[in-house]
């Protein structure tokens, strides 16, 4: 962009926002006002015209749909009093243009602002690596022709889904819950293929379930920084060849790369090697595959790969406690789809960021913490936020921080009996009707 371009829009941006209403120096105490404005100036996506629901106002109007789940669009821009002082309350057909104006950009550029200043580049642990997951989420989004057509739905041999979808593959620190990257797309694109497109910090151990299991991934994946690990559970029917045994249950293997892997990846050899490690827990014989060599006991590392359901946990929060259990999205348009869901995952980040704070006032790991009762604390403030005048919010949160150790959770238990898992069939609010027999 030429920078005389630039210059005009940094101006109409500053003139908008100091328009603005008092409201929003109170919402930056929760994420600072200068990278909404980088995200809206990155994405070209300023207010140059002065409209009821400025480019600035729009973004948090996206975040409090997610924090404000089970409100109408129309009084979360009343709750966070998001219209200028001199304009009546717009109608909900203007929060909407006002959406559709400021497109998905700046929501996926504000969130990867907040991961990289929040959670990618944390303290390294004071022995060994940082312990991060990969996984996949799928949410519903309403059914309709443009979105079908553009984000596609899932087909069984009974036929299409009821719904379309959308899907998220994201990457968490297991300690933290705090997302470091993430990518949406349409569900016609596979976990591996957005996987793909993941940044691991350096000095990392990135555990995976099966799904992920690719040579050229996960080559791919090692190859792209220093100390960049991956552990992964290993196949019952793994082809491989024993290269040099490193302790009981514990070896260097090599393993045969498919033609068809590469014909689609040509730099690929012929066999890959990978540390090949069994032992026995519960009764059954566990497998896993890593690229960590050594340093790591293969105890440690059954208990590493338990780290991975941290990142399933963290799916729950978002779509149990943030969401409500919703079975669908609100946004019809494709693209409001995609704007909605990063806000939602801007909206888990700012909610993750205090948690983090409450766990180290509390002296706890952040895992320990009561999200959704802690997120209900923080979301109470922003919801009260209008009746306190700017200064006092700091205080409010000061408070909540003075009272975070009792959101902490009791210890969980290192032994759990063992339950199959299995789908709970949802009770019918309806009557059964039962059939009368025939005399």
């Amino acid at each position: 962009m030429p920078f005389s371009l630039m210059g005009i829009l940094s101006g109409a941006l500053r003139q908008c926002l100091s328009q603005a209403p008092d409201q929003l120096d109170q919402l930056a105490a929760f994420i600072d006002r200068s990278w909404i404005e980088q995200a809206l100036q990155r994405t070209g996506k300023a207010s140059i015209r002065r409209r009821k629901l400025p480019a600035e106002h729009a973004v948090w109007l996206v975040i409090g749909l997610a924090l404000f789940r089970n409100l109408p669009l129309w009084q979360v821009v009343d709750q966070l009093a998001l219209c200028l002082h001199d304009r009546p309350l717009p109608a909900p057909s203007a929060s909407v243009q006002a959406r559709q104006r400021l497109g998905v950009e700046p929501l996926q550029e504000l969130f990867h602002l907040l991961a990289n200043a929040w959670t990618r580049h944390q303290p390294q642990p004071r022995a060994g690596l940082r312990i991060l997951a990969v996984d996949g989420c799928v949410w519903n989004v309403p059914d309709t022709p443009e979105n079908r057509s553009s984000l596609g739905s899932p087909s069984t041999q009974y036929g299409p889904s009821s719904w379309s979808q959308v899907r998220a593959v994201c990457l968490m620190d297991t300690q933290t819950h705090g997302l470091l990257d993430a990518h949406i797309s349409g569900i016609q694109q596979g976990e591996l293929t957005l996987a793909a497109n993941l940044q691991a910090p350096d000095h990392t151990l990135t555990v995976f379930d099966r799904a992920y299991f690719s040579a050229a991934f996960l080559l791919d994946w090692q190859s792209k920084g220093q100390q960049r690990h991956w552990l992964i559970r290993a196949k019952d029917n793994l082809r491989h060849e024993v290269i040099q045994t490193l302790a009981k249950g514990d070896w260097l293997v090599s393993m045969p790369i498919s033609l068809r892997a590469r014909q689609l990846h040509p730099h690929l050899p012929t066999h890959w090697q990978a540390r090949l490690v069994e032992l026995e827990i519960d009764g059954k014989r566990r497998r896993y595959l890593t690229s960590l060599q050594h340093g790591v006991s293969r105890a440690q590392l059954a208990k590493l790969y338990v780290q991975r359901w941290e990142i399933e946990l963290g799916f729950r929060e978002i779509k149990q406690s943030m969401l409500s259990s919703e079975p669908v999205m609100r946004s019809k348009q494709p693209q409001l789809v995609l704007q909605e869901l990063w806000g939602t995952l801007v909206a888990y980040q700012l909610l993750r960021r205090w948690l983090d704070q409450m766990a180290q006032r509390a002296k706890q790991p952040a895992n320990r913490m009561a999200f959704e009762a802690s997120s209900y604390a923080i979301v109470n403030i922003l919801r009260f936020a209008n009746l306190f005048a700017p200064a006092n919010i700091p205080k409010e949160l000061e408070h909540l921080l003075q009272q975070a150790h009792l959101f902490v959770l009791p210890p969980r238990r290192q032994h759990r009996p063992p339950q199959p898992r299995a789908v709970k069939r949802t009770q019918s609010k309806y009557p059964k009707k039962k059939c009368q027999s025939v005399a």
